[in-house]
C-alpha cells in the first residue's frame, strides 16, 4: 500500500512537474512575444518621430531656399537660371548643414508643373520617382487651406527608397511648391542613439541599408530579441524594415531562476505531499490494519487470544471492520469453547475426559521436569459399580457416576495438601484435578505432593468419603474406591510409564482390596 500510495504520488507529482514546466516556457514565450511587442511599439514610434523630424528639418529647407532672393530672381528667370540656382543650394548645403542626406530638389508652379530640378546624383527624365509623383497629384487635388500644408511620403527611384516632403511656395497665393527629396535610412540608423540599441534597416527585398556595428552576428544571436516594424508608402506598399535588437539574457535569466523556483516548490511540495499522505495512510490505515494482523497472529499462536477485543482507530471503515471482527472474534470463541468443552469434557460428569486428561499430565510433566517439583498421579476405579448397574440400572448408575465425581472433587480440593499451595495454582488447578477416563474409572493429577506419605494421606480421605452411601432416588448405595498411585518422578519421568505403574497399582489394590497401591510396595494397605 505504501509503494502504490508512493508511485500514486510520484507520478502526478511529475505530471504536476511537468505541467509547470510547460507552463513555464509558455509563460517564456508569453513574456518574450510581450518584450517583442513592446520593442516592435517602440521601434514604431521611434521610426515615426524619426521620419516627422526629417519632415521638419526638408520643410525648413525648403523654406529656406525660397526666401533667398537668388533663388527668387532664378524663379522669375528661365529654367537653367533656377536649375544653376537649385544646385548651387545643395552644394551649398551639403557643405555647410549635412543635417539631411539630400538626393534631389524640385521646383513646381502652381499646376504642379515641374519647372526645374537638381540632385547630388543626374537622374535622367528629371523626376523618375512614381510613388512621389502619385502623391503631388493627390496634393494638387487638395481644397482650399490644405494646400498650404507641407506633404511627405516615402518612395522609390528605382532599387533606391527616398523620402519626399512636398512645400507649398506661399505669397499672397500659393504660386508653387518645392520638392525635397532624401535619403531616410541615416536618420533611421540615429534611433541607435535614441534607444541605445543596435538598428538594422532593411529594404523590401531584405537587403541591408543600414546596421548597427555592434549587431550581433547571426551565431550570437540566441539570447536577443529583434523587434522590428515596417515603413510603407502612402499606398500602403511597405519599402523599409526598421529593426532593433535587445540583449534579453537578464530577462532569461529571470525567468530561469523562477521556474527553478517554481521547480523547487513543486518538488517539494510533492515531497511534502509523499510525507504527509505517509503520515495520513499510517494514522488512518496501516496501523489499524498491523494491529487487526498482529491480533490475527496471536490468535493463531494462542487461542486465548480469540476473545479479547481488539481496538483501532484510524477512519470509520476500519473501526466498522475492527468490530464486524470482535463480533466474529466473540462467536468463534464462543463456538471454540463449546468445541473444546465437547472435545475434552465427559459430558455425563461435566469432568474432563481422558484426552484432556493426559494433555494435562503432558503439561505437568513438561513443568515439573524443569523445576523438578513432584506431582502425585491418582488412577482410580470403582468398586462394585456393576452391581449398581445391574440391580438399579444405568439410569440410577449415571447418576451414581455424577455423585462420585462430585465427591472426589470436594475431597481434593478440600486436601490439606492442596490448600497449602498458593492461590494461582488452586485456580490453575480447577476443572484439572479430577477426570473420568471412561466407565467407573477416574483419574487426578496431585502437585507438589512430595512423598508417599502426603500422597497416601490423600489417597485414604477418599477412600473414607466413599464410605458414606449415596441417597439416589430414594436408594442407599454404598460403592468401594481402589486406587493406584505414582508418584513423579520417584515412579517414572515418561507419561506412559507414569500410567502403567499407576494402573498396575490401582489393579493391585482392586484385587487384593487393600484400597490403595503404590509401584513399589504392591502390598496391601489398612484403611484409616
Amino acid at each position: 500500500m505504501r509503494s502504490t500510495l508512493a508511485v500514486t504520488i510520484v507520478l502526478m507529482g511529475t505530471l504536476g512537474m511537468l505541467l509547470a514546466l510547460a507552463t513555464g516556457e509558455i509563460y517564456r514565450k508569453d513574456a518574450l512575444e510581450n518584450q517583442r511587442a513592446a520593442l516592435e511599439s517602440v521601434m514604431q514610434i521611434s521610426a515615426t518621430e524619426q521620419l516627422r523630424d526629417l519632415k521638419e528639418r526638408a520643410r525648413d529647407l525648403g523654406l529656406a531656399m525660397q526666401s533667398e532672393n537668388r533663388f527668387r530672381q532664378a524663379l522669375a528667370g528661365s529654367r537653367p537660371d533656377l536649375e544653376r540656382e537649385l544646385r548651387s543650394q545643395l552644394r551649398q548645403y551639403d557643405a555647410t548643414a549635412k543635417i539631411i542626406r539630400l538626393d534631389r530638389v524640385a521646383v513646381y508652379d502652381a499646376g504642379y508643373r515641374l519647372l526645374a530640378s537638381a540632385g547630388v546624383s543626374k537622374i535622367s527624365g528629371g523626376m523618375d520617382f512614381p510613388d512621389c509623383l502619385k502623391r503631388l497629384e493627390q496634393a494638387h487635388r487638395r481644397p482650399g487651406n490644405e494646400r498650404l500644408h507641407a506633404v511627405d511620403t516615402l518612395c522609390t527611384n528605382g532599387q533606391q527608397v527616398r523620402y519626399a516632403v512636398l512645400v507649398p511656395m506661399v505669397g499672397s497665393r500659393v504660386t508653387g511648391s518645392f520638392l525635397v527629396v532624401t535619403d531616410p535610412v541615416p536618420i533611421l540608423g540615429g534611433i541607435e542613439k535614441k534607444l541605445g540599441s543596435p538598428v538594422r534597416v532593411r529594404d523590401r527585398h531584405d537587403r541591408r541599408l543600414f546596421v548597427s556595428e555592434d549587431w550581433p552576428s547571426p551565431n550570437a544571436m540566441s539570447n536577443v530579441l529583434v523587434a522590428e516594424t515596417t515603413l510603407s508608402t502612402a499606398s500602403d506598399e511597405p519599402l523599409l524594415k526598421v529593426a532593433m535588437m535587445r540583449d534579453v539574457e537578464p530577462l532569461l535569466s529571470r525567468l530561469r531562476h523562477t521556474r527553478y523556483i517554481v521547480m523547487s516548490l513543486a518538488g517539494a511540495a510533492m515531497l511534502l505531499g509523499v510525507m504527509l499522505a505517509f503520515y495520513i495512510l499510517e494514522k488512518t490505515a496501516l496501523q489499524p490494519l498491523n494491529a487487526l494482523t498482529q491480533h490475527l497472529r496471536n490468535v493463531g499462536n494462542n487461542k486465548d487470544h480469540l476473545g479479547k477485543p481488539i481496538e483501532i482507530g484510524g477512519i470509520a471503515e476500519f473501526r466498522e471492520l475492527a468490530e464486524d471482527f470482535n463480533h466474529m472474534a466473540r462467536e468463534l470463541d464462543r463456538l471454540y469453547g463449546s468445541l473444546e468443552h465437547m472435545a475434552f469434557t465427559d459430558p455425563l460428569t461435566n469432568l474432563p475426559n481422558r484426552a484432556r486428561f493426559r494433555d494435562s499430565l503432558e503439561e505437568s510433566v513438561r513443568q515439573h521436569a524443569n523445576a523438578q517439583h513432584p506431582f502425585a498421579l491418582f488412577l482410580m476405579d470403582l468398586d462394585r459399580f456393576k452391581t449398581v448397574n445391574d440391580t438399579f440400572g444405568h439410569q440410577i448408575g449415571d447418576l451414581l457416576l455424577q455423585e462420585v465425581s462430585a465427591r472426589l472433587r470436594s475431597v481434593l480440593r478440600e486436601s490439606d495438601t492442596i490448600t497449602r499451595l498458593d492461590n494461582e495454582t488452586i485456580l490453575g488447578l480447577e476443572g484439572k484435578m479430577v477426570a473420568r477416563l471412561g466407565g467407573d474409572e477416574f483419574a487426578a493429577i496431585l502437585p507438589r505432593v512430595q512423598n508417599m506419605d502426603d500422597a497416601g494421606s490423600i489417597a485414604r480421605k477418599l477412600l473414607l468419603s466413599m464410605q458414606e452411601p449415596f441417597l439416589i432416588r430414594g436408594h442407599a448405595i454404598s460403592v468401594g474406591l481402589s486406587i493406584g498411585i505414582a508418584l513423579y518422578p520417584l515412579h517414572g519421568t515418561e507419561i506412559d510409564t507414569l500410567m502403567q505403574r499407576a494402573d498396575a497399582a490401582m489393579y493391585f489394590a482392586k484385587n487384593n482390596q487393600c484400597g490403595l497401591a503404590f509401584p513399589d510396595t504392591m502390598q496391601q494397605t489398612a484403611l484409616i
